[in-house]
């Protein structure tokens, strides 16, 4: 059994993480398993920089192209065409494909096991003609919807569910409906298709059933979460650490992980929620602040309270050792999948404070591994930070256990190779269905 992992990225994602975790996960398990990527940032033998194809054009065409392109502005104005929406993630189309379909029919490998492949790394018109075995982790809502990789959660967007027509549009999405014409193609494209599915979130899983792209098809989804280092991630001891980064020990640490994106009040990482709930803890003296990620120079200016800075980090070591200061991390996302901030900090035993939206449920249980406020409740995310930091230690030995009981590697790596045994012995991908009851 030799599997082919594709992503296009092996760093710098969430999407990414996860694929370069479970690749190190199944060759430990000794799977024949290699990862393929168009950028590659890790020296990984086992990841692989897939060329990329040719998409050149004939001069004639280019020539042609660059002339449209000085009347694009004014064509696009008079005809309405400019796509504009206040849906903040990330948009893709899939209209080319950097890796070679060929290359793939033509190698050795057994599966084919998609991941974040986006950014025109593969078609959605050339997905069908690969001819082996496809198995698709579901790393966001992509795959269900249209160009968007989720719904817009703000305006109760339910377009994936009713499919895409020309009277379902949001308001406040104007110009050409790039959505509806992605969706339009994937229908076409894969309405024969037969996917293995997974999904990291009983939240994508459920969504994907309802999808119409999806809820009478032959391909099925089944739930297997993502994978975290179990070695890396795991509580330490959290005053020698303070030392080492200088941290107040009297002080009630609060820790967040994506600061960028606060100028927009919808983005999707909701850190402007969080800089106005914590304006309403009372005597911030008491606290303190850690930030890690692509962090927002103008985010830090507005925390009311002392702060720490750690930056961008991928040592995963390191980024252990920051969940581990903390007395609560704070996710106010206002949609996600299965993130692997939180399933972090449930690993280092770290309760975490987030909304009540998407995947975050399956990893934070209210008032036992954490806290679930009502969603973009201000008040409720503050009273959440509260709670959790005055309940360390009960919301703490729940978290390890429960990191335990339903997130060990082995579990997670024994359903990936379940999947992949049932589809090469059958053929027919629909036999996972029984993997969880087999394990009951």
């Amino acid at each position: 059994m030799k599997i082919l992992l594709l992503n296009y990225f092996d760093a710098g994602s969430g999407a990414a993480i996860a694929t370069e975790r479970l690749l190190m996960a199944l060759r430990q398990s000794n799977i024949n398993v290699e990862l393929g990527v168009l950028e590659k940032k890790n020296a990984n033998v086992a990841i692989i920089l897939l060329q990329k194809k040719n998409l050149n054009q004939p001069e004639f065409y280019c020539i042609i192209k660059r002339l449209c392109g000085k009347f694009k502005s004014r064509i696009t104005r008079i005809a309405n065409l400019d796509f504009s929406t206040t849906n903040t993630i990330t948009h893709s189309t899939n209209h080319k494909s950097f890796i070679d379909v060929n290359y793939i029919n033509n190698s050795d490998y057994d599966i084919i096991h998609f991941h974040w492949v986006n950014y025109d790394m593969i078609s959605i018109e050339d997905i069908p003609k690969i001819k082996k075995p496809i198995v698709w982790t579901m790393h966001d809502s992509w795959v269900f919807c249209g160009a968007e990789h989720h719904p817009n959660i703000l305006e109760n967007d339910t377009r994936f569910i009713e499919g895409y027509t020309k009277f379902n549009k949001p308001k406040t999405t104007s110009g050409f409906d790039v959505c509806r014409k992605t969706w339009e193609r994937k229908k076409a494209a894969w309405k024969d298709c037969k996917f293995m599915f997974i999904s990291p979130s009983n939240y994508i899983m459920e969504a994907f059933n309802k999808s119409a792209l999806f809820n009478n098809s032959k391909s099925i989804c089944t739930v297997i979460p993502n994978i975290v280092p179990e070695n890396i991630f795991k509580a330490n001891n959290r005053n020698a650490l303070k030392e080492v980064f200088q941290i107040p020990k009297d002080k009630k640490i609060i820790g967040f992980g994506a600061s960028y994106g606060i100028s927009n009040k919808k983005s999707t990482k909701g850190g402007y929620l969080l800089l106005e709930a914590i304006k309403k803890i009372n005597d911030n003296t008491n606290y303190f602040f850690v930030l890690f990620g692509n962090n927002n120079d103008s985010f830090a200016e507005e925390i009311v309270m002392s702060y720490f800075s750690a930056g961008s980090i991928s040592n995963p070591y390191i980024l252990a050792a920051i969940y581990n200061l903390c007395d609560v991390f704070v996710c106010p996302s206002l949609i996600e999948n299965l993130p692997n901030v939180c399933l972090e900090s449930l690993f280092c035993g770290i309760p975490v404070t987030a909304f009540n939206t998407g995947g975050i449920p399956d990893i934070v249980e209210h008032k036992k591994t954490g806290y679930l406020a009502k969603c973009f409740d201000i008040e409720d995310l503050c009273d959440g930070i509260l709670y959790c930091i005055d309940n360390y230690d009960d919301l703490s030995r729940n978290s390890l256990e429960k990191a335990r009981a339903e997130f060990t590697n082995e579990v997670i790596v024994k359903k990936h190779i379940e999947v992949y045994k049932s589809i090469l012995s059958n053929n027919q991908p629909s036999a996972v269905f029984n993997i969880d009851e087999e394990e009951k």
